[in-house]
């Protein structure tokens, strides 16, 4: 019977610890599950602060190493450690380095969608996998690693569907200025601004 008892004083806490560990997987699962049947979205808010659409030079399909093959994203150039916000809502669902991009984080959105930021010089801190971000979170700050090493500091930004990478360039918008977000947020709210 002690033998029994034991048995289970030990069973028992590894089923709660198990279950935790399992429910929270579960939860993310379903809340991505939700955000892959979800439209994707038409319109991407611009992934580098304080930089506007009309200046990102249009780099898609430019050649790349020597021409053996073609840049899938575009390169929003910036001061380094200029923060890299999320272009919408998603969840991390990678937070790491390679060869090309150096230091990187992928984004699911909507559809099923992955955004891909590289070239980060550093990454926000304690931004992890399963994270759930929006257009206001600060994901790294603008950089030069992976090859992109000698270059000047700069976002890569691609777009991914089932289908393959699509050109962010046509969904990007300019971010509002935060005294004019900050001004539409309360406006939602019923608030004035003195």
């Amino acid at each position: 019977m002690k033998r029994r008892l034991l048995s289970l004083a030990v069973i028992i806490p590894a089923l709660a610890i198990l279950s935790y560990l399992v429910g929270d997987k579960l939860i993310l699962f379903g809340r991505m599950s939700q955000l892959y049947a979800a439209k994707p979205d038409q319109q991407l808010a611009m992934p580098v602060a304080g930089v506007s659409k009309k200046r990102v030079s249009d780099s898609w399909h430019a050649p790349r190493s020597g021409g053996e093959r073609q840049h899938e994203g575009q390169d929003i150039f910036a001061s380094r450690g200029t923060p890299v916000l999320s272009a919408t809502d998603g969840y991390v669902v990678r937070v790491g380095e390679n060869r090309l991009g150096g230091k990187t984080v992928s984004v699911m959105g909507a559809g099923g969608r992955m955004y891909y930021y590289a070239h980060l010089d550093a990454y926000a801190p304690n931004l992890a996998f399963g994270e759930y971000v929006t257009p206001e979170t600060v994901l790294g700050y603008v950089g030069t690693t992976g090859n992109a090493a000698g270059t000047s500091p700069h976002l890569h930004f691609g777009v991914y569907s089932s289908s393959g990478a699509i050109n962010p360039l046509p969904m990007l918008s300019d971010r509002m200025e935060p005294s004019l977000a900050g001004k539409a947020a309360n406006a939602r709210l019923g608030k004035k601004r003195n």
